[in-house]
């Protein structure tokens, strides 16, 4: 939660200023406005990170309605004296949300929308074993559903969905991010997706201002299309790109890739890459199914472009190279007996946290 602590902003010769709102941006005069002063610069970069996307729910403002970007909304969680939370989402964050409260002794109902849970990083076969793990460690987890109205006079008492009623005292929205815009919206060109629109330097359509981060749409990895992809790794390597080639040392942002994983009652799953669901041309799965195992190999036009893996994290790292450096792929074989990647392949992508000691793992 904490990158970086009061006393290291000093030390690095860096004025922080805090408890205050950017409220205006002026390009002609190369400032930036808030309540108390206007700072002029040489570059901007643009931070702002991403906001909840708040769904058209009757009732969606009663108490005991929380969304989960901030620490804040954690500690309002927190503090909130509930037993039953019904979660609106399931996304990593709904995912992790909903696992959270069943520690906590909530009994919990975890909604979604779509076919299938985690639908964004998953395909069908492996949502549904994480589905069903969820399901055993008490969760309550329904699919194509739409939560319609938070039920309640001044705090929720419960919620109706197009097909049932739950008693509840919860409700947590977990409807995903959108890129956080306000301050330049009308000033710098956002992309099809609605983020703020860069080249490989994070530089956006004005000159001297660059973006990074959440806020952002870069380009894809995997196919170079523009995709907004709100993942901590992807927006770190950002902020190093932009702040590089804001002083002046040239850097290339390689491309946003997914890497993702989570973990329920034993069952580790990992995703990186592509799935097959978003892709609508040339597409291939490879399945191995092994006991207590499954891997999913995604390629297109004969490219390893993603991997889905549940409880099977050997050789993770050669995948993970494989995808970088667009290796064409026959067969699973193929890929474990292909060799180790070099650390040079690996050097261009920082690894995400659950994923790093894996990959480590595999490469030697």
């Amino acid at each position: 939660m904490f990158i970086r602590e009061f006393p290291d902003y000093l030390r690095d010769n860096i004025q922080l200023i805090t408890s205050e709102k950017a409220i205006n941006l002026d390009i002609e005069r190369k400032s930036v406005i808030s309540g108390a002063e206007t700072i002029v610069y040489d570059k901007l970069i643009v931070a702002t990170g991403s906001i909840p996307t708040i769904p058209n729910i009757q009732g969606i403002d009663k108490k005991g309605v929380f969304t989960f970007k901030s620490l804040g909304d954690a500690d309002g969680v927190c503090r909130w004296r509930g037993s039953t939370a019904v979660i609106i989402g399931s996304g990593l964050i709904g995912v992790e949300v909903a696992l959270a409260l069943k520690r906590r002794g909530y009994q919990v109902f975890l909604i979604e929308l779509l076919d299938r849970i985690l639908p964004q990083v998953f395909d069908e076969y492996p949502a549904s074993l994480i589905k069903d793990a969820l399901k055993d460690s008490g969760i309550d987890v329904a699919t194509q559903e739409r939560v319609v109205e938070i039920l309640g006079k001044d705090r929720v008492e419960g919620v109706a969905s197009n097909k049932r009623r739950i008693k509840c005292d919860t409700v947590i929205l977990a409807t995903g991010m959108r890129p956080e815009k306000g301050l330049v919206k009308g000033i710098l060109e956002l992309g099809k997706f609605g983020g703020i629109k860069v080249n490989d330097k994070m530089r956006t359509s004005i000159e001297d201002v660059y973006a990074c981060g959440d806020c952002v749409e870069a380009q894809s990895l995997i196919d170079g299309q523009p995709i907004l992809s709100l993942l901590w790794h992807n927006a770190r390597q950002q902020g190093e790109v932009a702040g590089s080639n804001a002083a002046g040392i040239l850097r290339t942002y390689p491309g946003s890739l997914n890497v993702t994983g989570v973990e329920a009652l034993g069952l580790k799953a990992v995703s990186i890459g592509s799935i097959g669901a978003s892709l609508d041309k040339d597409l291939e799965v490879i399945e191995v199914r092994k006991t207590g195992r499954y891997r999913r190999l995604v390629l297109s036009n004969g490219v390893l472009v993603g991997v889905q893996s549940i409880n099977w994290d050997e050789n993770l790292g050669l995948f993970l190279a494989a995808i970088l450096r667009k290796e064409k792929v026959k067969t699973h074989k193929d890929l474990i007996s292909s060799g180790n990647p070099s650390f040079k392949s690996l050097r261009q992508f920082p690894l995400g946290r659950k994923l790093t000691l894996s990959c480590i793992r595999s490469l030697r």
